[in-house]
Order: structure tokens, then C-alpha cells, then sequence
């Protein structure tokens, strides 16, 4: 009788161990933040290279395998070029998908878009799924209405950010096959969208 007692008492505090650690190992799993270098072509037919950050936290489907990512904060540091003002880093809950420089401005713009309704509806559930900021002669960010210019303009920023991992340096051409197969909003900036919120 006390043999059986103390091997239930020993099973039950195993079996709460073995729980405790799933759950924590559950939550600090639960965390990403990914850093790289991406080749971004300008306008102006440059090619340039931006270092960019990723942190979120983990989306997983009933079986806890990951199925994505929720961001919490998205950055890009344009790296020095000579003779231009650089902007400060750009940071945002949004997802970059074109950046561009008009030097006749001095003006770096990016242009961002949602990814999760909940961020849509945290922004007053705007009109345009689009965000533009703009930075002046290097100075901070600023958001200003989406130009009428950049209807139409094809993605030139890595939009599907692997919650695995990115490599050391993002080539433009493995963003095209990425491309093809991406949601409309990530290809392009369209004026015309519908949204599923």
C-alpha cells in the first residue's frame, strides 16, 4: 500500500515536471527575431543593401508546428551611400514592401502594408491597406497619404520573412521566385484590394 502510494506521489510529480517544462519550453520558443542583409533595387536602377530586422512572436496550427509569424516590430537601416543624407532606422509593426530614393528630394520613402487584421483595425481600419513614410534630408521618419505615384509600383523588399531564419544576405533574385507566389499586396501596390477582416 505505501509502495503503490508513493510510485502515484512520484508519477504525478514527474508528470507535472514533464508539463512545466512543455509549457515553458512552449513559451520561450514562442519568440522570433531574425536579422539580415537584403539587396534592394531603387528606382534609379541601383542596387543597394539595407540590413534588416524581424522580431515576433510565432504563429502555430493545433499540433504546435509553426505556421508563421505576427510582427512586433520590422526594421531597415539603409547603410551609408555617398553623397546622400541617410535616414535614421525605420522601425514599424507593419511589413516593408517598397522602399525608394528621389535625390532631386533628398526623400527616402517606404511604403508598408498590414499583415494581420488586428494591426488593420489598431490603425482605425484605414481605406488604403498602405502606410508611406517619408524621410527628408536624413531627417526622422514621418508618415504622409499614400503619393499617387506609387499605385502600381512592383514590391522591391523581401515580404515573406521565414520565421526559420533568412540567409546572411537576401539576393534580389531570390526574392523573385518568392514573389510569384506571395498575396497581391505583397507583389505590388494596388489601389484596388478587399479585405477578408
Amino acid at each position: 500500500m505505501k509502495i503503490a502510494r508513493a510510485t502515484e506521489a512520484l508519477v504525478r510529480a514527474f508528470s507535472l515536471t514533464l508539463l512545466c517544462t512543455l509549457v515553458l519550453t512552449m513559451v520561450g520558443c514562442s519568440r522570433m527575431s531574425e536579422s539580415w542583409k537584403e539587396e534592394v533595387r531603387l528606382s534609379d536602377g541601383r542596387l543597394i543593401v539595407v540590413k534588416r530586422t524581424a522580431k515576433g512572436t510565432l504563429t502555430r496550427d493545433i499540433a504546435m508546428r509553426v505556421t508563421g509569424w505576427k510582427p512586433e516590430e520590422t526594421t531597415l537601416r539603409i547603410s551609408q551611400l555617398a553623397g546622400e543624407a541617410n535616414p535614421p532606422v525605420w522601425r514599424s509593426v507593419l511589413i516593408p514592401v517598397v522602399m525608394d530614393y528621389d535625390p532631386s528630394s533628398l526623400t527616402w520613402s517606404v511604403v508598408a502594408t498590414y499583415v494581420f487584421c488586428s494591426t488593420w483595425y489598431d490603425m482605425g481600419r484605414p481605406i488604403s491597406p498602405y502606410v508611406q513614410y517619408i524621410s527628408v534630408g536624413g531627417e526622422a521618419w514621418r508618415v504622409v497619404p499614400l503619393q499617387p505615384g506609387w499605385a502600381g509600383r512592383r514590391a522591391n523588399l523581401l515580404t515573406e520573412i521565414s520565421p526559420a531564419g533568412e540567409p546572411r544576405l537576401v539576393r534580389e533574385a531570390d526574392k523573385e521566385m518568392l514573389w510569384r507566389r506571395e498575396p497581391d499586396q505583397f507583389k505590388s501596390i494596388s489601389t484596388s484590394w478587399k479585405t477578408n477582416c
